[in-house]
């Protein structure tokens, strides 16, 4: 009996802790969603991109890497540490975290660990890619986040982070 009043107890604070939006905003700073679309093994290097949600730095002389959540690896040239010049940006889906060992930069890629050739930043190539290595849950919410989101579309991807950004009327929220 103690214990159904102690659950029941707890089921009335919660519903009581559940209020309807009175408002919605019509735009707002939130978390938006980072999907790993159906090619998400397609590793690739481009021009340099603006850093949008910096993650881990990690450096190699004469290159800083530092990671772009959830995107991929930006590369500056610190040659001149008064002026790092952006060099490329080594997209890579899913990614958070890299090491570099004799020219291989290793990274995730959304569940997989991949070894890549950087040795010519011109022409980076897939070397290894160990699979499933790591799980990625992908969650309808981000993780410890109170505030508004965009609301996950299933038919987009997998989710494999969030970013911070402008949302038009949003649909999701946690408080």
């Amino acid at each position: 009996m103690r214990i159904f009043t102690c659950c029941c107890f707890f089921a009335l604070l919660l519903n009581a802790c559940i209020q309807e939006r009175q408002t919605i905003p019509a735009e707002v700073i939130g978390l938006a969603p980072i999907y790993a679309s159906d090619d998400w093994q397609d590793i690739q290097i481009l021009a340099p991109q603006s850093i949008e949600n910096l993650g881990k730095i990690y450096y190699k002389s004469p290159f800083i890497y530092a990671t772009e959540r959830g995107r991929g690896i930006h590369i500056f040239d610190n040659s001149d540490p008064t002026q790092p010049k952006a060099e490329a940006f080594l997209q890579i889906a899913g990614n958070s975290d890299l090491a570099i060992r004799n020219g291989i930069l290793y990274a995730n890629n959304v569940n997989d660990l991949v070894g890549i050739n950087i040795s010519d930043l011109t022409d980076i190539e897939v070397v290894e890619r160990l699979a499933n290595v790591y799980q990625v849950t992908g969650s309808d919410f981000p993780e410890n986040y109170i505030g508004y989101f965009e609301c996950v579309d299933p038919n987009l991807g997998q989710v494999v982070g969030w970013f911070e950004t402008t949302i038009r009327e949003p649909e999701c929220w946690r408080e």
